[in-house]
């Protein structure tokens, strides 16, 4: 390689048995372990904060369709309100995801704990949705006991979201 072409080393970890492996590609090469015959995922703080920075945004799309979805509810508008929550899930589920990737792929404590708390947090308000979800269902077929029941389950599962804080803007993410 001539000075011009050195291209940074990543780091990558299979999933299946932890191994890791250091590649220098432009691109982001797929790496199958030898050992286990599974794909490696990248890891390092740098691909974690890009993980975190999807997770983000699926996540505020989520807390915006959910605040959606509690004004439909709160109007007795159950049908768009329960799509508005399903819709809500989605998105929280896949943002648990990303900030699961992300906590797995850090390197650091300073990046991996800001993604883990989100990932806690994400997860609360996913299983708070879903709740929410079936609270509108039952209000939609005239089960308003098993609606306020879902409700309340719902109520605790957003205020343990808030014992997490707000989630850091991902440009916050020190690595």
């Amino acid at each position: 390689m001539s000075g011009g072409d050195i291209q940074q080393l990543q780091t990558y970890r299979c999933d299946g048995c932890g191994a890791e492996y250091h590649v220098a590609a432009a691109a982001e090469p797929t790496v199958v372990c030898p050992d286990c015959n599974q794909a490696a995922k990248p890891r390092g703080d740098p691909n974690a904060k890009q993980e975190y920075q999807v997770g983000h945004a699926k996540y505020v799309e989520a807390r915006r369709r959910l605040t959606e979805a509690m004004e439909r509810f709160e109007a007795g508008d159950t049908t768009l309100a329960r799509g508005g929550f399903n819709d809500a899930a989605t998105e929280l589920q896949a943002s648990v995801d990303h900030f699961r990737s992300a906590a797995r792929g850090a390197t650091s404590d300073r990046v991996s704990d800001p993604c883990q708390r989100a990932r806690d947090k994400a997860t609360c308000l996913w299983q708070a949705v879903e709740w929410l979800s079936g609270a509108a269902y039952a209000a939609e077929n005239g089960d308003n006991s098993r609606a306020n029941r879902y409700k309340n389950d719902a109520t605790q599962r957003l205020q343990a979201s808030r014992e997490y804080g707000e989630l850091p803007d991902p440009d916050a993410l020190s690595a």
